[in-house]
């Protein structure tokens, strides 16, 4: 078979994958992660469309001026959840809302970290910064540039680099697969010019190479010949001097090799069970299966470190939150509870760290029947390596004099807080968890020395 029919053969056939696509450009380098203790892998919740975290998150018996549930509800309104209804957390000062019951046996257990009032910084800011406009981040309250500020850990849209892919590009080791997966689609979380990431289905099937499985043979015309072309092609190929014949060949049989770990590592079957056949028809629920069952066959893929990345949609409540909100906490805690038992059940809970982010808090104020866009809010963190508790400052929920809030052009409430952690503090401390040294953490977030800590202390 010569170069051109081989090249011929390879791009007639394709590859077969049951994933959206699959980056794998050149590795970085494996550095301070080979030297941590066993495996880890990172899970981003992304809560696409800004979630108000203000009401998953709520000062229940709470004393300090500005932050007491007594203040929460006259802000709110009629969105503030009675504080007899709430489920307490700590030592009862603050509670989560009472949809989210699987949260509150996380925080019972000291699996539960809260990091308040998050958002997209360049440096601490205040209102009067606000109003010179001095180092604000860019594009406030759009969605789009909010969250890929989010994801990037940077104040600027000048970078497609993800604080993900960061990680990702230190942690890769010698396998063909990049250790990170998204079973959400593309994301600025993981993009790197470095390793890339990899783009699975959360229901449809990895499948081998086409052409090359015996299983497609009955399909595929008999005189393309397609299996004995593909392996005569690759001998061929490799053994050239050609530079092209190689890269080709390298592709190919790396592309066979990954399909094939795939395929055995996500296929619905007993030896992947992870105890999550409860999910059903919850979308986050089912995209976290998947992720279990990386997770399950991170030994078998050569990983010691991986990164995920996973989405639940539809937070952008405008309009009719009551009815929407609730619902949608529902699914999410039913997903992370399902998640976190799977990973108790295989005994990894300790080495598996999952957190949320969004696009931006919502505003404290009410707009009719729903909430505008904000920028500071809560995040979560959770699993068996973290150190449970609140983290950040808690924000003043008051209308009068709030420090807290931007205030609008006659400087009167206006509902949206400032932040006061940034996103790359958040950042670097679960880069540091996952084995980044110091230097590595300081180019992935390079804001990150405007801040008085780069480490909020939620990791054990």
């Amino acid at each position: 078979m010569n170069r051109r029919s081989f090249l011929q053969a390879a791009g007639a056939v394709g590859a077969g994958f049951g994933m959206a696509s699959i980056a794998s450009l050149p590795r970085g380098w494996a550095s301070a992660a080979a030297a941590q203790t066993g495996p880890r892998s990172l899970v981003c919740i992304f809560l696409a469309g800004g979630a108000d975290s203000f009401n998953m998150y709520i000062p229940r018996d709470h004393a300090v001026a500005g932050q007491s549930h007594a203040v929460y509800a006259a802000t709110r309104g009629p969105f503030a959840v009675p504080a007899s209804e709430l489920l307490p957390i700590g030592d009862g000062s603050f509670g989560l809302h009472p949809r989210l019951p699987g949260l509150a046996a996380l925080a019972a257990e000291g699996q539960l970290a809260v990091v308040r009032n998050i958002g997209p910084l360049a440096r601490p800011t205040t209102k009067a910064d606000v109003h010179a406009r001095r180092s604000l981040p860019q594009s406030l309250f759009a969605h789009d540039a909010q969250a890929k500020l989010w994801q990037t850990g940077r104040p600027v849209l000048t970078t497609d680099q993800g604080w993900g892919g960061s990680i990702t590009d230190v942690i890769n080791g010698s396998t063909a697969l990049p250790p990170a997966f998204s079973i959400a689609g593309s994301n600025s979380f993981q993009t790197t010019p470095g390793s890339g990431y990899a783009q699975l289905s959360p229901t449809v099937t990895n499948s081998r190479l086409l052409g090359y499985d015996a299983s497609t043979r009955g399909w595929i015309p008999s005189f393309v010949g397609v299996e004995t072309a593909m392996q005569a092609g690759l001998v061929a190929a490799s053994s050239s001097t050609n530079r092209l014949d190689q890269a080709v060949s390298a592709s190919l049989a790396g592309s066979i090799t990954t399909t094939e770990q795939l395929e055995a590592a996500t296929q619905p079957n007993e030896a992947n069970d992870v105890g999550m056949d409860d999910v059903g028809g919850n979308d986050l629920g089912v995209q976290l299966q998947q992720v279990a069952r990386l997770i399950k066959n991170r030994d078998q893929l050569g990983m010691d470190r991986q990164v995920f990345f996973v989405r639940l949609g539809g937070w952008d409540t405008h309009r009719i939150q009551e009815q929407i909100f609730s619902p949608l906490l529902a699914k999410f805690d039913d997903a992370l509870g399902s998640f976190h038992a799977s990973m108790q059940t295989l005994g990894i809970a300790g080495s598996v760290t999952t957190f949320t982010a969004s696009d931006f808090g919502r505003t404290l104020s009410i707009n009719g029947d729903g909430t505008d866009h904000g920028w500071g809010g809560h995040a979560f963190v959770m699993g068996g390596a973290v150190a449970g508790g609140n983290y950040g400052t808690f924000p003043s929920y008051a209308t009068q004099n709030n420090p807290d809030d931007i205030g609008d052009d006659n400087n009167d409430f206006a509902g949206r807080l400032i932040p006061t952690t940034s996103v790359s503090q958040y950042g670097a401390t679960l880069a540091r968890w996952m084995g980044l040294s110091s230097t590595q953490i300081s180019d992935a977030f390079p804001d990150l020395a405007q801040f008085a800590s780069d480490d909020l202390g939620f990791m054990a």
